[in-house]
């Protein structure tokens, strides 16, 4: 079996997760282990949760913590800060590390797409804050409590993230276009209900 190249995002994924050890793991335990990193692996962690239904309110933890992201990349920050009590909360360990590593191949995958230093422009700190408002709005989406309606938008924070990560302008790009796509998911599960998921699974 083919071993995928590591690209700076998986790398720095195991990282992370290795340090999750901690059997009373916290939130603010998992925003110390980004480090320094920036926001686009932050965003990137918090958005991996969103892709698998997990029992218990996951979406509602993570999409409010990609919003606060998304308030602090408006203003300008590099790193995430959370308030006292929101560190304090109990953050789901396994569903972290098992997400992770179901993730991991394709985000490898993806990785092979991606090519560092690529229309840096819209990398940059002021193309982030540009962005801010479609990743609200995604963090949003992954909030509302609608069947399968966590996974396209996760899906979009994600590609943004890992162009964020390589410094993938066209990457980002890409993203942004899936925000579009997944408020349309979002909005069809929500007005249509089971009859547009019959739909658009007989489409698949």
């Amino acid at each position: 079996m083919t071993t995928l190249p590591r690209g700076p995002a998986s790398r720095r994924l195991l990282e992370v997760t290795r340090q999750l050890k901690s059997p009373k793991l916290s939130i603010g335990d998992v925003v110390d282990a980004l480090g320094a990193e920036g926001l686009g692996l932050a965003l990137l962690v918090l958005s991996l949760p969103a892709l698998v239904p997990t029992p218990g309110p996951v979406g509602m933890v993570f999409g409010s913590l990609v919003a606060i992201l998304a308030f602090q990349i408006l203003i300008g920050s590099e790193r995430i800060w959370l308030p006292a009590r929101w560190r304090a909360r109990t953050a789901p360990r396994e569903a972290i590390r098992k997400t992770v590593a179901r993730a991991l191949p394709w985000i490898g995958r993806a990785e092979t797409v991606l090519r560092e230093n690529r229309m840096t422009g819209f990398t940059g700190r002021h193309a982030r804050i540009a962005f801010a408002l479609p990743i609200l709005l995604m963090a949003i989406t992954i909030v509302l409590p609608i069947p399968l309606g966590n996974f396209a938008p996760a899906i979009a924070l994600i590609v943004i993230a890992l162009g964020f990560i390589a410094r993938d302008g066209l990457a980002v790009l890409v993203g942004l276009a899936a925000t579009v796509l997944a408020l349309v998911w979002t909005l069809a599960i929500f007005v249509f209900g089971a009859g547009a998921l019959a739909w658009i699974s007989s489409l698949l």
